[in-house]
């Protein structure tokens, strides 16, 4: 079972972010400088930015970061600058009063092509106990799911184990309006290279979920350390069910 990278998640839990009703321009402006976002959307209730050709959305409010990018090319370090810039910018322009929780999460992912094969392999993992469970209620194992929590001090893992049919097979191009300026030419075509890239790759597969939380860091808390743990339990777990 050869895993691929389908998804990275980071979201930033803070208190006392009410300077984001005052600053959120300024910090949009700042992430669409120094990191190349497109801006979406900017109301009272939240932000959203994206980076379309690297499959990349953001958002803030007055109380959290999120960032996401899907089907990553790297072993995760574009993500982890982006989350580390971007949150410098909520502490430069919001300057909440401490921080929550900060949280990771990698998403894996085994493409199928034929559904029945990716239901089958969800039942190699896990233990037998289904086996047992069908022979007292008299009927055939299809599929299972599972979903493992374990905790150390501060920290918080949570792993799992899935089958997922993908419904969105590929993304649609989007057309160049006849008159359109240079940005807006731009846009289509930075929006149109994603599209390109996942093509219709997806259709079915076993997703493996590894997202590990930590509550009330530090002030010295750093990301590159939580990433790097999280990266490394997740080539580890990886690991553990490839041997299944």
């Amino acid at each position: 079972m050869a895993w691929k990278s389908l998804s990275l998640h980071f979201k930033q839990t803070y208190e006392g972010g009410y300077r984001y009703l005052d600053k959120c321009g300024e910090f949009m402006l700042a992430a669409t400088d120094r990191m190349r976002f497109i801006t979406s959307e900017a109301t009272p209730t939240g932000a959203k930015m994206e980076i379309p050709e690297q499959g990349v959305h953001a958002g803030c409010d007055s109380l959290s970061l999120s960032v996401a990018q899907e089907l990553p090319v790297d072993d995760g370090t574009y993500f982890l600058d982006l989350c580390k810039g971007l949150g410098e910018l909520v502490m430069s322009h919001f300057d909440p009063k401490s921080v929550l929780r900060n949280g990771f999460l990698w998403k894996s992912y085994t493409p199928y092509t034929n559904p029945s094969d990716m239901l089958a392999a969800s039942l190699k993992h896990g233990g037998a106990f289904h086996e047992e469970l069908a022979k007292a209620v008299g009927m055939v194992p299809e599929n299972k799911n599972l979903d493992y929590f374990f905790v150390s001090g501060s920290k918080d893992l949570h792993v799992v184990l899935q089958p997922v049919t993908f419904e969105r097979l590929n993304l649609p191009r989007r057309n160049v309006d006849a008159r359109a300026t240079k940005d807006q030419k731009s846009r289509v075509d930075r929006f149109n290279e994603f599209a390109e890239r996942v093509g219709d790759t997806l259709s079915h597969g076993l997703v493996l979920d590894v997202d590990l939380m930590e509550n009330d860091p530090p002030k010295a808390s750093s990301l590159d350390k939580h990433f790097e743990e999280l990266r490394q339990k997740t080539n580890l777990i990886r690991k553990l069910f490839q041997t299944r």
